[in-house]
Parts: structure tokens; sequence; C-alpha cells
């Protein structure tokens, strides 16, 4: 019976850890990081879309001198760490999605909807780099939480 409350206590913290993830999520997504750092395309040129697979990510890469470290880093490696938590937290809120498949899809579907949402409410840049650069987060994170279930049933 205890171990029972201490799993129903465990689930209650991973929901409530993943509901605040969610909701960090969208205000990062459409808001950015800094509560004073304006989103709206007006603000970030005539740019607002790219579909074009790697070219935000080569651009970035190859010409990372043109660059503030800020914007270098918060759009590329950022964009991975902010969905690296997606990864860990989908297979524990949600024990039917342990499979590498599953959160790649889902990962796929979440980020698309948040560039569309970005594009048609020019709260952002619609860019399918940062969908394959978010898919790319959650395929680490959840390795990492393959890895600490691998290491927790020895």
């Amino acid at each position: 019976m205890r171990e029972f409350r201490t799993r129903l206590k465990y689930e209650k913290y991973i929901n409530v850890l993943f509901l605040i993830y969610i909701i960090l999520l969208a205000i990062v997504s459409f808001w950015g990081i800094s509560p004073f750092q304006t989103r709206l395309n007006g603000n970030i040129g005539d740019v607002s879309h790219n579909i074009v697979p790697f070219h935000t990510i080569e651009t970035y890469f190859f010409n990372f001198q043109h660059y503030n470290f800020e914007t270098w880093f918060y759009n590329t490696f950022g964009t991975i760490l902010v969905f690296m938590p997606l990864g860990i937290l989908l297979p524990l809120v949600f024990v039917n999605l342990r499979n590498l498949t599953l959160i790649v899809l889902l990962s796929l579907l979440v980020s698309l909807i948040i560039e569309t949402i970005q594009f048609v409410t020019l709260l952002g840049v619609f860019d399918v780099d940062d969908i394959l650069l978010n898919t790319f987060g959650s395929i680490l994170g959840f390795l990492i939480f393959t890895l600490i279930i691998k290491k927790n049933k020895r």
C-alpha cells in the first residue's frame, strides 16, 4: 500500500512538471526567453518563413561570426535544449510512449504546430530547421530517458 501511494505521489509530480514544461515551452516559443524581447515579424525583417531544410542551420554554423553569441546559441543549441525535456517527460507521463518512433512523430507534430502558430500569429518565423532541431532535441531527451531507465534496472 505504501508503494502504491508513493507511486501516485511520483506520478502527480511528473504530471505537474509536464504541465509546467508545456506552459514554459509555449512562452519561449511565442514570446522568447527575455520578457522584453519582441517576436513580431515586423521586427525580425521581411523573412516570415524558411521551408528549405538545413538552410538556417547552415547559415548559423558557417556564418556564426556575423551573429552575437546569444542569437547564435539560442537559434541552434537553444532550440535543441528546449525540446529535450519533451523526450524525457512524454514517456514518463504516457507509459505507452516508450518508443522512439512515437516520440519522433509526437515531437514533429508539436513542433509543426508551434511553427505554424508562429507563422499565422506573427509571433515568430516558420522555420523547417526549427522543426528538425526540436525533433533532434526530443530524440536526445528520449535517449537520456532510456539510459536512465536502463541504469535503474541494473
